[in-house]
């Protein structure tokens, strides 16, 4: 008989077996808010990341626009009418005012917290948007304090069902260690976000859409996954696509000649087929103040440190841009839920 069996790797692995009410994959801001959600209200949390839940993502690594909207009627009727007639009025008011009455109080929450929020020049506190890096820092110590376990590195890789056809919970692995990992619990929140795999694009890198694949294994239906901002503008050195501040640019050939259409609504679809054949260059000139300047400055700074390593001023001086990819990561659409 031989003693000297040879044993696998992945014999020498531990397996880590958990039991929690609530699991949450994904530590974005979606994952991060529904971990403290249900911490708050008393639930034992486990969150699953596949990286570092805090600075991995497209949240963690851009500025986020918040549809931050007093509960004023007013503003409200006209903040979904815009929305309304951009989405060819293919939505539904009763999930926009869930939305806007959620934003509106999470982020009064931040402030709470002692979230700092950016201060325009007449002291007022800007609440329309949050940066990445410190947002996802503030929500993982706000996740701890609640209690929620943080599983980071650690992917999902396939759904727990039971008998009756229930998802159940989840078995991953941890990308560090190598150890398996399962979580047995009463309820189970998807927050991976879209699918933006191998696009370059500033935090996209994991975003490859394995939770909605593996909520499409275990029979969820999918809305609006048709709705995206496919391809967005970027320094064609950088990975930022930050496309607002392009509202304020002119587009022109190699040769400085303008190209007619390309800042229009409908630019980029004029960018994208003049990329095919030539280069084309941005420079931010369009009706430009110093004021505007400094609050483009303040109100997303990151936009701007590729120029300022590179030594472009990008007010006076042309840059070449691209489009990459950010599949549904701008997207409203994804697994589809009851009330």
């Amino acid at each position: 008989m031989n003693n000297h069996i040879r044993k696998e790797p992945e014999d020498y692995i531990s397996n880590l077996n958990l039991i929690a009410d609530v699991l949450v994959i994904g530590g974005g801001p979606a994952g991060t808010w529904a971990a403290w959600s249900a911490a708050s209200s008393g639930a034992n949390v486990i969150l699953a990341d596949k990286g570092y839940c805090g600075t991995s993502g497209a949240a963690a690594a851009s500025g986020n626009g918040v549809w931050y909207v007093p509960p004023d009627p007013e503003q409200r009727e006209a903040a979904m009418a815009s929305r309304e007639a951009m989405g060819g009025f293919l939505c539904d008011r009763n999930w926009m005012t869930r939305v806007l009455d959620r934003t509106y109080d999470n982020i009064n929450s931040l402030a709470d917290w002692g979230y700092p929020f950016r201060v325009d020049a007449d002291g007022t506190v800007i609440r329309r948007s949050l940066q990445g890096p410190d947002y996802m820092r503030f929500m993982r110590k706000k996740i701890k304090q609640a209690g929620v376990k943080i599983l980071d590195h650690s992917p999902a890789l396939e759904l727990l069902v039971d008998a009756e056809g229930a998802v159940a919970g989840a078995k991953g692995i941890n990308r560090q260690s190598g150890e398996r990992w399962t979580v047995q619990a009463g309820a189970v929140v998807i927050a991976t976000g879209g699918c933006a795999f191998l696009s370059k694009a500033l935090g996209c890198n994991v975003l490859t859409g394995d939770g909605l694949l593996m909520a499409a294994e275990a029979g969820a239906d999918f809305s609006g996954m048709e709705f995206s901002n496919a391809y967005a503008i970027s320094p064609a050195f950088s990975s930022v696509t930050k496309t607002r501040y392009y509202d304020w640019a002119s587009f022109t050939y190699e040769d400085g000649t303008v190209i007619e259409g390309a800042g229009s609504k409908r630019g980029r679809s004029v960018i994208a087929k003049t990329l095919l054949t030539q280069p084309v260059y941005a420079r931010l000139d369009q009706n430009m103040d110093e004021e505007t300047k400094a609050w483009m400055r303040s109100s997303q700074p990151n936009f701007f440190v590729v120029f300022d390593r590179a030594g472009i001023d990008p007010f006076t001086q042309r840059f070449p841009i691209t489009l990459r990819l950010e599949g549904t990561v701008r997207g409203t659409g994804g697994i589809r839920i009851a009330d």
